[in-house]
């Protein structure tokens, strides 16, 4: 018989070692995680199946659980939460959740007394896959909250109702599991050179399209996130905790962070409270010894992330970090740095913050009851009064803002009437209205404010995220509501389209909508031969002469190789999403020209590659392999830079670079001659690479570190934690030239841009490469000194040629940054259209 335990020398750790010592009686009739997995808690790395496999069964055996599954990940793995008190509780549980919703509704709240009434307390562990003492605590935690008989914990239950999430990033968690169980040894070998502690990229840090889910608690964008929003605001948690890891050897983290770094949508008493808080896992981890640090190195600004979005809605959101072990166990810098240990922290602070939930509960209750009422008054004080958004070129776009604000239980209005403000018009049947007088009156802040004036200069993650910015929204303040509010909407009605006539001739449609893509590769995809104008102009449809922009699509009947009636069924069998009108028309005579005219150009499917391997950055590629592949519905092949060599690369016409990469000669030699007949898109320090390749000779110039001092920290000290960068995540305004291929079917000529990178490219010889400039004021929103405004001021943001297409920025960044996509989409459709003009 194989016994498939450790050596003597690190024999494994009882289940005891991770519970704290006043909880020791427990209910023999719940299972213990190692009479279910086989393994003690450690031992392995527990993979997401087996975790839930647990939960289920602690949840059939135990009348402390209600577990609930609520939709699936990219990979089609369950979202599980558990609903864990006292059974009093549990069976009074929607009595429970109304009551304390009414103690968020400043409305109904004023009179409530919170005594007698249990805490919402939220554990979530491991949004990031390969921080995994987090889910392994997470059955430890579990097991506790199940079977423990001690009064410690009956008292716990009695004032919790606790959200228990043992994974938020599934599919993560199953792919870190699944390397390090597969590349351990079992003699616990601590060489962190060795396999198990090197993951390749992508890490398992990130999702299915490695995006790192943390950083969209605000913009919605993933299943895993929206499932999540789903649990959240049916309950509204007064403190959530989210157990992370970090990759030093400092110690372990807990809020409250870095006070002066706190966003001022936050409460000053928030900061305190956690502070209070902390207190309670200081004590805790005294008992064994563990070292940490809790006023530095974490701040609360950017309120998309778990640990700061709860601050928002009246709660405490409470990071915690740990070393990371990445494999059993590693040594770094003379460190052991054990997943037992880690484990054992995650368990400890999770039942440090369940017992100051408890022994806060009437403080806690109290803060987030007088949140809403303060925030109330703070909405009732503000000029503006709500947002107005939406018109009738882009139905998508509206939807998809709409569905952001509703992930996050916000009203949204039908506009009851024609409006027109700040030189926009805004139409009563394709408009909508938010007002800010609301109970996530804050949220709606987040989600809209702009800012240019900050206490601190340095920031953990970005200083700015306007989302109707990012999606560039036709939008505008509005500071009188009155007669404005029509009904209630969940959903943006579509235009009333018919389907297309028939037509022996020929159709045309415009791509103003953002989901037009979807429909050109639909009819692509069917063999449906497509023609662009590259220049405006009037038909004339069913008497009524009709204005058409550049980019308007030509379908000629005659000109297909599919029978006559097919191209009638093939526009009308489109039911991706977006609806785009179609228009049959009869004749080939046009107002300024006619349908056979050389304006028409034209285009062929595009058929793309992204450029993986050494040098890649993943985030990017995850972002552009989610906008065609999800969003689309493109296929997009994913090819390793080590492979090109070998690879038949003339299969594609358009290949991605998103990073610096180190071709070998021969592959270099390759991708070279490739694109002397076809098109590389690259982006961001991608230009060395092009300029290596012979294609482009751009001229980039990478910001140095912006010296400033800040207001917590000396700045040399400061880097010795993490770089930081003179652009801290900041939105830049450019001006688009509409009538150029990249422009097309997009109406403004602004586009907002989010720029993280620190590059900044010199003017081009060709202006006509140059599509769009950063403006001569480019800052809307974010940090950025005077003297890096004026080094990006009138700089090119996008050039183009129809071999290579660069952008300066990440396009579509963190999967909300619409607006610029768009621009990216038409490069992969209208590349043929691009002048044969050398970039340099």
């Amino acid at each position: 018989m194989f016994n498939l335990i450790p050596g003597e020398a690190q024999p494994s750790k009882e289940l005891n070692f991770f519970i704290p010592d006043n909880i020791r009686t427990f209910n023999q009739d719940i299972p213990k995680p190692k009479d279910y997995l086989g393994f003690e808690i450690g031992d392995m790395h527990v993979n997401y199946d087996q975790t839930i496999s647990y939960l289920r069964e602690l949840s059939k055996k135990s009348t402390r659980i209600k577990l609930i599954e609520n939709g699936f990940t990219y990979e089609k793995k369950p979202l599980v939460f558990l609903i864990i008190s006292s059974e009093k509780n549990l069976a009074n549980l929607e009595t429970i959740r109304l009551n304390h919703l009414n103690l968020c509704n400043p409305d109904k709240s004023v009179k409530m007394d919170v005594k007698g009434m249990p805490v919402v307390t939220w554990l979530g562990y491991s949004i990031h896959g390969n921080e995994a003492s987090g889910v392994n605590a997470s059955l430890v935690v579990s097991y506790i909250l199940a079977s423990s008989q001690d009064t410690f914990i009956e008292n716990i239950l009695e004032n919790n109702v606790i959200i228990l999430q043992p994974a938020l990033n599934p599919d993560g968690v199953q792919r870190y599991a699944t390397w390090v169980n597969s590349n351990l040894s079992y003699s616990r070998n601590n060489d962190e050179n060795g396999r198990e502690f090197k993951e390749p990229s992508p890490t398992s840090r990130s999702n299915h399209y490695w995006f790192d889910l943390n950083r969209d608690w605000l913009f919605v964008q993933h299943p895993e996130s929206f499932y999540r929003m789903e649990i959240f605001y049916q309950w509204m948690p007064t403190m959530l905790n989210d157990y992370h890891e970090h990759g030093n050897t400092y110690g372990s983290f807990f809020s409250p962070g870095i006070k002066a770094s706190t966003n001022p949508l936050i409460p000053f008493e928030n900061w305190e409270l956690s502070k209070k808080i902390s207190l309670y896992h200081a004590d805790i981890l005294n008992t064994i010894g563990t070292v940490y640090f809790s006023k530095e190195g974490y701040d609360d600004f950017y309120t998309g992330k778990g640990g700061t979005l709860p601050d928002l809605t009246g709660g405490i959101g409470l990071l915690y970090e740990q070393p990371n072990s990445k494999g059993l166990q590693r040594e770094r810098n003379g460190v052991e740095i054990r997943l037992t240990d880690m484990i054992q922290n995650q368990v400890y602070c999770s039942i440090s913050a369940l017992k100051a939930a408890c022994e806060m509960k009437n403080e806690l209750l109290n803060y987030q009851k007088n949140f809403f009422l303060n925030k109330k008054i703070v909405a009732n004080n503000d000029p503006i009064k709500g947002y107005v958004f939406g018109n009738d070129s882009d139905i998508s776009l509206s939807r998809e803002f709409m569905r952001i604000l509703k992930a996050h239980d916000i009203k949204v209005y039908r506009l009851n009437k024609n409006l027109s403000i700040n030189n926009k018009t805004f139409n009563k049947g394709y408009s909508y209205i938010i007002p800010t007088d609301q109970m996530n009156y804050t949220i709606i802040k987040t989600i809209f404010d702009k800012t240019l004036n900050y206490k601190d200069s340095i920031f953990y993650d970005i200083s700015t995220w306007t989302v109707p910015l990012a999606l560039n929204m036709y939008y505008s303040e509005v500071k009188e509501l009155s007669g404005l509010l029509g009904e209630e909407t969940d959903l943006v009605a579509e235009k009333s389209i018919s389907n297309a006539k028939q037509t022996n001739y020929a159709y045309l449609f415009e791509i103003n909508d953002y989901y037009s893509y979807s429909f050109i590769y639909y009819l692509m995809k069917n063999g449906i031969k497509l023609k662009v104008s590259e220049a405006p102009f009037s038909y004339t449809i069913d008497n009524v002469e009709k204005r058409f922009k550049c980019g308007t699509f030509l379908i000629t009947v005659k000109e297909q190789s599919l029978p006559e009636g097919d191209v009638n069924k093939i526009i009308n069998s489109y039911s991706g999403k977006g609806k785009i009108p179609v228009y049959a028309v009869n004749s080939g005579l046009g107002n300024d020209f006619d349908l056979g005219s050389t304006h028409f150009k034209r285009i062929t499917k595009p058929i793309i590659a992204i450029l993986i391997g050494r040098g890649a950055a993943y985030g990017s590629i995850g972002e552009l392999w989610h906008l065609l592949d999800w969003r689309f519905d493109i296929p997009v092949s994913l090819i390793d830079a080590d492979n090109l060599s070998d690879l038949d690369i003339n299969r594609y016409n358009i290949i991605v670079l998103n990073n610096e990469f180190k071709l070998s000669k021969t592959a270099s030699d390759k991708l070279s001659s490739w694109a002397k007949n076809n098109t590389i898109i690259a982006i961001g320090p991608a230009y060395k690479t092009t300029n290596e390749l012979g294609i482009s000779n751009i001229t980039g110039t990478k910001m140095k570190d912006d010296k400033d001092t800040t207001s917590y920290a000396k700045y040399s000290e400061y880097l010795q934690e993490r770089r930081v960068s003179p652009v801290n995540g900041i939105i830049l305004n450019s001006k688009l030239d509409t009538s150029h291929p990249l422009g097309y079917g997009i109406i403004s000529q602004e586009i907002p841009l989010f720029k993280e990178r620190d590059i900044i490219i010199s003017k081009p010889k060709n202006r006509f490469v140059t599509p769009l400039y950063y403006t001569g004021s480019p800052l809307l929103s974010g940090y950025l000194t005077d003297k890096y405004k004026n080094l990006i001021k009138n700089t090119p943001a996008v050039m183009a040629g129809r071999n290579l297409i660069y952008f300066v920025d990440d396009p579509y960044f963190r999967a909300y940054w619409l607006g610029s996509s768009r621009l990216f989409m038409n490069s992969l459709f209208f590349r043929e259209l691009l002048a044969k003009e050398r970039i340099n």
